[in-house]
Formats: structure tokens, sequence, C-alpha cells
């Protein structure tokens, strides 16, 4: 007598979760691995000394 196993659905929150974990994680190495001239930030002090 042959069983057939039940067909396995695939939660799309896995697949959610999994993407959600790869944005986060290519995000973060691109923080660490960014020269600092692209993140650095200028403070509005700079256009005040042109006046």
């Amino acid at each position: 007598m042959s069983q057939a196993l039940p067909r396995r659905t695939r939660a799309y929150g896995t697949y959610a979760a999994i993407a959600l974990f790869i944005v986060v994680y290519l995000g973060v190495l691109g923080v660490v691995l960014a020269p600092r001239e692209t993140i650095a930030v200028h403070s509005g002090a700079i256009f005040m000394d042109e006046e």
C-alpha cells in the first residue's frame, strides 16, 4: 500500500524573513566597508562661515 505524503506549502513569511536578513546584512556590510568620504556628514557650521 503506497501512502502519499501531503504537499508541503512554503510559507511566504519564511522567504520574507530571509530576504529581510539579506538586506540588513548587505546594508551593514555596505556601511562597514564604505570609504569615510561616502558616509561623512558635513555640519551646517561650514555654511555659516561663508557669511
